[in-house]
Protein backbone atom coordinates (compact mmCIF):
# COMPACT_ATOMS: atom_id res chain seq x y z
CA UNK A 1 0.00 0.00 0.00
CA UNK A 2 1.37 3.39 -0.99
CA UNK A 3 1.92 5.98 1.72
CA UNK A 4 -0.46 8.91 1.34
CA UNK A 5 0.11 12.48 2.49
CA UNK A 6 -3.36 13.70 3.43
CA UNK A 7 -4.34 17.32 3.92
CA UNK A 8 -7.57 19.30 4.24
CA UNK A 9 -8.26 23.01 3.94
CA UNK A 10 -10.95 25.34 5.22
CA UNK A 11 -11.56 29.07 5.06
CA UNK A 12 -11.59 31.57 7.90
CA UNK A 13 -13.48 34.74 6.80
CA UNK A 14 -13.61 38.14 8.51
CA UNK A 15 -13.67 41.90 7.84
CA UNK A 16 -10.08 43.03 8.11
CA UNK A 17 -9.40 46.45 9.77
CA UNK A 18 -5.91 46.43 8.20
CA UNK A 19 -7.60 46.42 4.76
CA UNK A 20 -10.25 49.07 5.45
CA UNK A 21 -12.60 46.37 6.75
CA UNK A 22 -12.75 44.59 3.42
CA UNK A 23 -13.74 40.93 3.43
CA UNK A 24 -10.63 38.84 3.96
CA UNK A 25 -10.01 35.10 3.94
CA UNK A 26 -7.37 32.97 5.63
CA UNK A 27 -6.74 29.46 4.35
CA UNK A 28 -6.16 26.97 7.17
CA UNK A 29 -4.52 23.68 6.24
CA UNK A 30 -4.65 20.50 8.31
CA UNK A 31 -2.18 17.70 7.60
CA UNK A 32 -2.37 14.13 8.88
CA UNK A 33 0.72 12.17 9.85
CA UNK A 34 0.90 9.22 7.40
CA UNK A 35 1.39 6.70 10.23
CA UNK A 36 -0.41 7.98 13.32
CA UNK A 37 -3.04 10.17 11.57
CA UNK A 38 -2.40 12.89 14.15
CA UNK A 39 -3.02 16.37 12.73
CA UNK A 40 -0.93 19.50 12.35
CA UNK A 41 -2.33 22.84 11.24
CA UNK A 42 -0.99 25.84 9.32
CA UNK A 43 -2.24 29.28 8.34
CA UNK A 44 -1.33 29.07 4.65
CA UNK A 45 -2.35 32.67 3.94
CA UNK A 46 0.00 34.04 6.59
CA UNK A 47 2.86 31.85 5.41
CA UNK A 48 2.40 32.79 1.76
CA UNK A 49 2.33 36.49 2.69
CA UNK A 50 5.86 36.17 4.05
CA UNK A 51 4.86 36.82 7.65
CA UNK A 52 7.70 35.80 9.98
CA UNK A 53 7.70 35.02 13.68
CA UNK A 54 11.38 35.55 14.35
CA UNK A 55 13.73 37.74 16.36
CA UNK A 56 17.41 38.25 15.69
CA UNK A 57 19.59 36.65 18.38
CA UNK A 58 20.93 39.15 20.88
CA UNK A 59 24.42 37.66 21.12
CA UNK A 60 25.42 39.99 23.94
CA UNK A 61 22.35 39.07 25.97
CA UNK A 62 23.07 35.37 25.49
CA UNK A 63 26.72 35.84 26.45
CA UNK A 64 25.74 37.69 29.63
CA UNK A 65 23.27 34.94 30.55
CA UNK A 66 25.97 32.29 30.12
CA UNK A 67 28.59 34.22 32.09
CA UNK A 68 26.25 34.98 34.99
CA UNK A 69 25.39 31.30 35.30
CA UNK A 70 28.98 30.07 35.73
CA UNK A 71 29.30 31.04 39.38
CA UNK A 72 28.43 28.14 41.68
CA UNK A 73 27.55 25.78 38.81
CA UNK A 74 27.48 22.24 40.26
CA UNK A 75 28.20 20.65 36.88
CA UNK A 76 31.44 22.55 36.24
CA UNK A 77 34.91 21.16 36.91
CA UNK A 78 35.50 19.15 40.08
CA UNK A 79 32.15 20.24 41.53
CA UNK A 80 30.36 17.60 39.47
CA UNK A 81 32.18 14.87 41.43
CA UNK A 82 31.50 16.34 44.86
CA UNK A 83 27.98 17.72 44.38
CA UNK A 84 26.18 15.08 42.29
CA UNK A 85 24.80 11.64 43.29
CA UNK A 86 26.43 8.30 42.48
CA UNK A 87 24.88 5.07 41.22
CA UNK A 88 24.74 1.83 43.19
CA UNK A 89 27.72 -0.48 42.77
CA UNK A 90 25.77 -3.16 40.89
CA UNK A 91 24.92 -0.64 38.15
CA UNK A 92 28.09 1.47 38.02
CA UNK A 93 30.90 0.35 40.36
CA UNK A 94 32.59 3.68 39.67
CA UNK A 95 29.43 5.60 40.68
CA UNK A 96 29.41 7.83 37.61
CA UNK A 97 30.18 7.01 33.98
CA UNK A 98 32.76 9.04 32.06
CA UNK A 99 33.34 8.88 28.29
CA UNK A 100 35.65 11.50 26.78
CA UNK A 101 34.20 14.93 27.57
CA UNK A 102 30.95 13.52 28.96
CA UNK A 103 30.02 12.37 32.46
CA UNK A 104 26.77 10.70 33.55
CA UNK A 105 25.27 10.61 37.07
CA UNK A 106 21.85 10.03 38.70
CA UNK A 107 19.26 12.80 38.64
CA UNK A 108 18.60 13.71 42.27
CA UNK A 109 14.93 14.24 41.35
CA UNK A 110 14.41 11.14 39.21
CA UNK A 111 11.32 10.52 37.10
CA UNK A 112 12.04 6.90 36.15
CA UNK A 113 13.64 3.79 37.67
CA UNK A 114 16.90 5.00 36.14
CA UNK A 115 16.92 8.75 35.61
CA UNK A 116 20.32 10.14 34.62
CA UNK A 117 21.92 13.46 33.75
CA UNK A 118 24.73 13.62 31.21
CA UNK A 119 26.93 16.70 31.03
CA UNK A 120 30.38 18.15 30.32
CA UNK A 121 32.44 19.25 33.37
CA UNK A 122 35.03 21.11 31.29
CA UNK A 123 32.54 23.01 29.12
CA UNK A 124 29.86 25.09 30.82
CA UNK A 125 28.00 25.93 27.63
CA UNK A 126 27.98 24.78 24.02
CA UNK A 127 26.51 27.12 21.42
CA UNK A 128 24.65 25.29 18.67
CA UNK A 129 27.61 25.24 16.30
CA UNK A 130 29.92 24.01 19.09
CA UNK A 131 28.05 20.70 19.28
CA UNK A 132 30.58 19.11 16.96
CA UNK A 133 30.36 15.46 15.90
CA UNK A 134 33.16 14.73 18.40
CA UNK A 135 31.20 16.21 21.32
CA UNK A 136 28.06 14.35 20.28
CA UNK A 137 29.94 11.06 19.81
CA UNK A 138 31.03 11.26 23.46
CA UNK A 139 27.43 12.11 24.41
CA UNK A 140 25.80 9.22 22.53
CA UNK A 141 28.54 6.75 23.50
CA UNK A 142 28.18 7.59 27.19
CA UNK A 143 24.38 7.33 27.07
CA UNK A 144 24.38 4.04 25.18
CA UNK A 145 27.07 2.50 27.40
CA UNK A 146 24.91 3.31 30.42
CA UNK A 147 21.80 1.85 28.76
CA UNK A 148 23.63 -1.38 27.94
CA UNK A 149 25.07 -1.71 31.44
CA UNK A 150 21.72 -1.14 33.12
CA UNK A 151 19.90 -3.53 30.81
CA UNK A 152 22.48 -6.23 31.53
CA UNK A 153 21.61 -5.99 35.24
CA UNK A 154 17.90 -5.20 34.96
CA UNK A 155 16.04 -6.78 32.05
CA UNK A 156 12.76 -5.20 33.19
CA UNK A 157 14.09 -1.74 32.32
CA UNK A 158 13.66 -2.30 28.60
CA UNK A 159 12.29 1.12 27.68
CA UNK A 160 14.88 3.86 27.23
CA UNK A 161 15.06 7.36 25.79
CA UNK A 162 17.37 10.32 26.17
CA UNK A 163 17.08 13.92 25.15
CA UNK A 164 17.85 17.54 25.77
CA UNK A 165 16.20 20.75 26.96
CA UNK A 166 18.48 23.44 25.56
CA UNK A 167 18.17 26.63 27.63
CA UNK A 168 15.21 27.96 29.59
CA UNK A 169 12.55 28.27 26.84
CA UNK A 170 12.94 24.50 26.27
CA UNK A 171 12.40 23.71 29.95
CA UNK A 172 15.98 23.59 31.21
CA UNK A 173 16.60 24.56 34.83
CA UNK A 174 20.24 25.49 34.17
CA UNK A 175 22.36 27.06 31.43
CA UNK A 176 25.07 24.39 31.69
CA UNK A 177 24.68 22.14 28.63
CA UNK A 178 23.35 18.70 29.51
CA UNK A 179 21.13 15.77 28.47
CA UNK A 180 18.61 13.61 30.37
CA UNK A 181 18.18 9.83 30.14
CA UNK A 182 15.28 7.64 31.29
CA UNK A 183 15.06 3.85 31.63
CA UNK A 184 11.94 2.19 32.98
CA UNK A 185 9.80 -0.94 32.96
CA UNK A 186 6.87 1.11 31.61
CA UNK A 187 6.70 2.11 27.92
CA UNK A 188 6.64 5.79 27.00
CA UNK A 189 3.30 6.76 25.46
CA UNK A 190 4.58 8.39 22.27
CA UNK A 191 7.13 5.70 21.44
CA UNK A 192 4.64 2.96 22.33
CA UNK A 193 2.19 4.52 19.88
CA UNK A 194 4.78 4.72 17.11
CA UNK A 195 5.78 1.09 17.67
CA UNK A 196 2.18 -0.11 17.71
CA UNK A 197 1.27 1.72 14.49
CA UNK A 198 4.51 0.52 12.86
CA UNK A 199 3.72 -3.09 13.75
CA UNK A 200 0.18 -2.75 12.40
CA UNK A 201 1.49 -1.31 9.13
CA UNK A 202 4.06 -4.12 8.86
CA UNK A 203 1.45 -6.84 9.23
CA UNK A 204 -0.89 -5.17 6.74
CA UNK A 205 1.77 -4.44 4.11
CA UNK A 206 4.49 -7.07 4.69
CA UNK A 207 7.10 -4.33 4.86
CA UNK A 208 8.36 -1.63 7.19
CA UNK A 209 6.50 1.68 7.26
CA UNK A 210 9.83 3.47 7.67
CA UNK A 211 11.40 1.99 4.54
CA UNK A 212 8.23 2.83 2.60
CA UNK A 213 8.26 6.36 4.02
CA UNK A 214 11.85 6.99 2.96
CA UNK A 215 11.25 5.53 -0.49
CA UNK A 216 8.29 7.88 -0.94
CA UNK A 217 10.02 10.95 0.50
CA UNK A 218 13.08 10.42 -1.69
CA UNK A 219 10.87 10.11 -4.75
CA UNK A 220 8.91 13.28 -3.96
CA UNK A 221 12.06 15.16 -2.95
CA UNK A 222 10.31 17.95 -1.03
CA UNK A 223 11.16 17.06 2.57
CA UNK A 224 14.03 14.57 2.37
CA UNK A 225 17.36 16.08 3.42
CA UNK A 226 19.93 13.34 2.87
CA UNK A 227 21.84 10.46 4.41
CA UNK A 228 24.79 10.17 6.75
CA UNK A 229 25.92 6.56 6.57
CA UNK A 230 22.97 4.39 7.59
CA UNK A 231 21.00 7.35 8.99
CA UNK A 232 18.33 9.21 7.02
CA UNK A 233 17.28 12.81 7.68
CA UNK A 234 14.01 14.48 6.74
CA UNK A 235 11.42 17.05 7.77
CA UNK A 236 8.13 15.34 8.72
CA UNK A 237 5.07 16.01 6.56
CA UNK A 238 2.92 16.73 9.64
CA UNK A 239 5.46 17.92 12.22
CA UNK A 240 4.87 18.07 15.96
CA UNK A 241 6.98 21.18 16.53
CA UNK A 242 8.62 24.20 14.93
CA UNK A 243 11.36 23.41 12.38
CA UNK A 244 11.19 19.73 13.32
CA UNK A 245 13.83 17.45 11.81
CA UNK A 246 13.81 13.67 12.15
CA UNK A 247 16.72 11.24 11.91
CA UNK A 248 16.15 7.50 11.35
CA UNK A 249 18.64 4.66 11.84
CA UNK A 250 18.36 1.98 9.18
CA UNK A 251 19.14 -1.64 10.02
CA UNK A 252 18.67 -1.40 13.79
CA UNK A 253 15.60 -1.62 16.03
CA UNK A 254 16.82 -0.74 19.53
CA UNK A 255 19.74 0.81 21.41
CA UNK A 256 21.31 -2.53 22.37
CA UNK A 257 22.06 -3.13 18.68
CA UNK A 258 23.83 0.21 18.19
CA UNK A 259 27.50 0.13 17.21
CA UNK A 260 30.20 2.79 16.84
CA UNK A 261 29.23 3.48 13.24
CA UNK A 262 25.61 4.20 14.21
CA UNK A 263 26.80 6.64 16.87
CA UNK A 264 29.12 8.42 14.43
CA UNK A 265 26.39 8.77 11.83
CA UNK A 266 23.79 10.09 14.29
CA UNK A 267 26.32 12.52 15.75
CA UNK A 268 27.32 13.88 12.35
CA UNK A 269 23.70 14.28 11.26
CA UNK A 270 22.62 15.99 14.47
CA UNK A 271 25.59 18.36 14.32
CA UNK A 272 24.44 19.42 10.84
CA UNK A 273 20.90 20.06 12.06
CA UNK A 274 22.21 22.24 14.89
CA UNK A 275 24.34 24.23 12.44
CA UNK A 276 21.19 24.78 10.39
CA UNK A 277 19.35 25.97 13.50
CA UNK A 278 22.20 28.36 14.26
CA UNK A 279 21.92 29.82 10.75
CA UNK A 280 18.22 30.47 11.40
CA UNK A 281 18.75 32.37 14.66
CA UNK A 282 17.41 29.57 16.86
CA UNK A 283 18.26 29.91 20.55
CA UNK A 284 16.52 26.90 22.11
CA UNK A 285 15.48 23.35 21.23
CA UNK A 286 14.11 20.04 22.53
CA UNK A 287 15.53 16.71 21.40
CA UNK A 288 14.57 13.08 21.92
CA UNK A 289 16.51 9.97 20.90
CA UNK A 290 14.38 6.81 21.03
CA UNK A 291 14.34 3.13 20.10
CA UNK A 292 12.22 0.01 20.26
CA UNK A 293 12.09 -2.22 23.34
CA UNK A 294 15.60 -3.18 24.40
CA UNK A 295 16.72 -6.68 23.52
CA UNK A 296 13.84 -7.27 21.09
CA UNK A 297 14.48 -7.44 17.35
CA UNK A 298 11.56 -5.63 15.74
CA UNK A 299 11.68 -5.62 11.94
CA UNK A 300 8.88 -3.09 11.82
CA UNK A 301 10.49 -0.36 13.95
CA UNK A 302 13.42 1.98 13.27
CA UNK A 303 15.11 3.95 16.08
CA UNK A 304 15.86 7.61 15.61
CA UNK A 305 15.70 11.11 16.95
CA UNK A 306 13.41 14.11 16.70
CA UNK A 307 14.38 17.71 17.33
CA UNK A 308 12.21 20.85 17.44
CA UNK A 309 13.00 24.50 18.10
CA UNK A 310 11.53 26.48 20.99
CA UNK A 311 11.10 30.15 21.91
CA UNK A 312 13.57 32.94 22.56
CA UNK A 313 15.51 33.89 25.65
CA UNK A 314 14.41 36.87 27.77
CA UNK A 315 13.68 39.71 27.28
CA UNK A 316 11.77 38.46 24.19
CA UNK A 317 10.59 35.17 25.65
CA UNK A 318 6.96 34.23 25.85
CA UNK A 319 5.77 30.65 26.23
CA UNK A 320 5.04 28.87 22.95
CA UNK A 321 2.77 26.43 24.81
CA UNK A 322 -0.81 27.67 25.15
CA UNK A 323 -4.15 26.00 25.86
CA UNK A 324 -4.23 24.91 22.22
CA UNK A 325 -0.99 22.94 22.46
CA UNK A 326 -1.37 21.75 26.04
CA UNK A 327 -5.02 20.71 26.06
CA UNK A 328 -6.53 20.84 22.56
CA UNK A 329 -4.24 19.81 19.69
CA UNK A 330 -1.35 18.62 21.88
CA UNK A 331 1.02 19.95 19.24
CA UNK A 332 2.80 23.23 18.68
CA UNK A 333 1.57 25.68 16.09
CA UNK A 334 3.69 25.65 12.99
CA UNK A 335 5.21 28.83 11.61
CA UNK A 336 6.99 27.32 8.60
CA UNK A 337 5.83 24.77 6.07
CA UNK A 338 7.91 21.56 6.22
CA UNK A 339 8.89 22.03 2.58
CA UNK A 340 10.32 25.47 3.42
CA UNK A 341 12.31 24.09 6.35
CA UNK A 342 13.66 21.29 4.15
CA UNK A 343 14.75 23.72 1.43
CA UNK A 344 16.71 25.68 4.05
CA UNK A 345 18.25 22.69 5.84
CA UNK A 346 19.13 20.59 2.80
CA UNK A 347 22.35 22.48 2.05
CA UNK A 348 23.76 21.27 5.38
CA UNK A 349 23.43 17.68 4.16
CA UNK A 350 25.15 18.17 0.83
CA UNK A 351 28.26 15.96 0.78
CA UNK A 352 31.53 17.86 0.85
Amino acid sequence: MAITFEKFQEECKFYNPMKNFELDTNIIEYRLDPLTKESTYFNITALESGLKWSIKIDEEELLQTVEKSREGCFMCGDAVRSMTPRYLENILPEGRLTVGQAILFPNIFGLARYSAVLTYPNNHFFSLDEYTPEVLIDTFTCALEFIKRVYKEDKEAKYAAFGCNYLFPAGSSTVHSHFHLFMTAFPFDHIKGLASKSEQYFHENSNSYWSHLLETEKKEGERYLGTVGNTHWLVPYAPSGVKEVQGLVEGKSNFIEFEEEDIRNLSEGLSRVLKYYRSQGVTSFNLITYSGSLGEKQEYFWPGLKIVTRGYLPPYYTSDITWRQKLLFRKEEWFDLPETVASQAREFFVST
